[in-house]
């Protein structure tokens, strides 16, 4: 709004006394386009934030884009939902993580992660140790599909896979599986993923 001073009249305005001095008061307003509205001491919304950093220290971080502050870009945070976790330390752990050993002598197929119906299994993490000389396959749902292998190891060998980026991973609804190429050497296979 426009002031006009006229001579001869009064218009109120909104002042402090500081150290003897009165000071006109400025309020903020908040308002889209004509519409009035004071700040209430909640920031309600950014539009657009191109550089700066944001520090939350007592509220929640709801509903909105994550951009690049510096370029403007939405790369911060490409797709996806953060859910089903809890933000560590070490970084976003799975809800269906899980780590399984498995010890053996034995030629016959064996199970390491049963098949989740609609889910696929993922290794992060992978150990694999021989007592005598021997061939290691680790499949998916059978070993006519193996994710690794055929490995060739010496007696007392093995191999240590961790962390796997990308993780080896089966199709939906197969389940994670090994074999051994004979019953003459004892095996153990130490396995860290999760379920998706």
């Amino acid at each position: 709004m426009a002031v006009t001073i006229n001579e001869g009249t009064q218009t109120d305005v909104y002042t402090v006394v500081n150290a003897g001095t009165e000071i006109q008061v400025v309020k903020l307003d908040v308002g889209s386009g004509t519409a009035i509205s004071d700040f209430g001491g909640t920031l309600v919304a950014v539009n657009n934030l191109v550089n700066g950093t944001v520090r939350i220290s007592v509220g929640t971080l709801t509903t909105g884009t994550l951009q690049n502050l510096v370029s403007g870009t939405i790369n911060a945070l490409a797709a996806g939902t953060i859910t089903n976790g809890t933000v560590l330390d070490i970084g976003l752990r799975h809800a269906d993580e899980f780590a399984t050993v498995v010890s053996t002598g034995t030629n016959t197929l064996g199970t390491i992660r049963a098949a989740v119906t609609g889910s696929a299994i993922y290794v992060t993490g992978l150990v694999i140790s021989v007592g005598s000389a021997s061939n290691v396959v680790i499949g998916n749902g059978g070993t006519s599909l193996p994710l690794l292998g055929t490995l060739f190891f010496n007696a007392n060998g093995g191999i240590a896979l961790t962390p796997i980026n990308p993780p080896l991973r089966t199709t939906a609804g197969s389940a994670l599986v090994y074999q051994q190429s004979a019953a003459i050497s004892s095996m153990t296979i130490a396995v860290q993923g999760y379920i998706d």
